[in-house]
């Protein structure tokens, strides 16, 4: 799926983001001349996406913890460590 596939969905970050990545892909090929121009669009992007909360991925395991913490929250439970913590000594 190409950039304009993506932008015609309307969908602002995954079009930033395909655009990110297209650009980081063409910087590491570019010729000299315009290796700044690149890195500065790629900048002007990333920055974008940092202020619409983009690049927020979570892990796999991430997602599990967060859903284990989600049922044991419905179900009244607290999320405690299933360990104590040791005491120094």
């Amino acid at each position: 799926m190409g950039i304009a596939d993506i932008a015609s969905s309307g969908d602002r970050i995954k079009t930033l983001e395909a655009v990110r990545d297209k650009l980081a892909a063409d910087l590491d090929v570019a010729p000299a001349t315009v290796t700044a121009q690149l890195a500065s669009q790629l900048s002007k992007v990333l920055a974008e996406l940092a202020e619409l909360g983009a690049s927020t991925k979570v892990s796999a395991l991430d997602e599990l913890a967060n859903k284990r913490t989600n049922r044991l929250a419905a179900a009244g439970i607290p999320d405690t460590p299933r360990r104590p913590a040791r005491k120094p000594g």
